[in-house]
């Protein structure tokens, strides 16, 4: 299984660290650093869970302290429009979540690694984790 994270700079200024925290060794984590949570658009949200990953999370700074005018405001609304399409087209919305964290709370981080590792378990590998195997199955003679 994966899990990518999209991380704010801000919120997350040691990806390594946040890496430390994982300690699942059978599950692959990502931590791709972006300069604002504001910055991750609903199609790259999309585009990675269809690699297929069973998981994507983005981790940004609070409302209040997030040094764009309205960067995490737009990385919630671009988070409920994901959610949204992800319950037209038959995918768990849980496939998605977000955090806020205030910049340096490392104990807010491991609340975050243990919420992201409770949500894997509770919905287990992607569902698309099996169509290409089964697309490939039809196929063959």
């Amino acid at each position: 299984m994966e899990v990518v994270v999209f991380a704010c700079q801000q919120a997350v200024p040691d990806p390594e660290a946040l890496k430390s925290l994982w300690g699942l060794a059978d599950v692959r984590f990502r931590v791709l650093p972006e300069p604002c949570s504001s910055k991750v658009e609903a199609f790259q949200l999309l585009r990675t869970l269809a690699t297929p990953v069973d998981l994507v999370w983005v981790i940004g700074c609070e409302e209040s302290l997030c040094r764009l005018a309205e960067g995490s405001q737009r990385a919630g609304g671009r988070m409920a429009y994901t959610k949204k399409y992800l319950e037209e087209i038959g995918l768990e919305p849980a496939r998605v979540g977000r955090t806020v964290v205030t910049p340096g709370d490392q104990a807010a981080l491991r609340a975050a690694v243990a919420e992201i590792q409770d949500r894997l378990k509770s919905l287990g590998a992607s569902p698309l984790r099996q169509a290409p195997q089964s697309a490939a199955r039809r196929a063959a003679p």
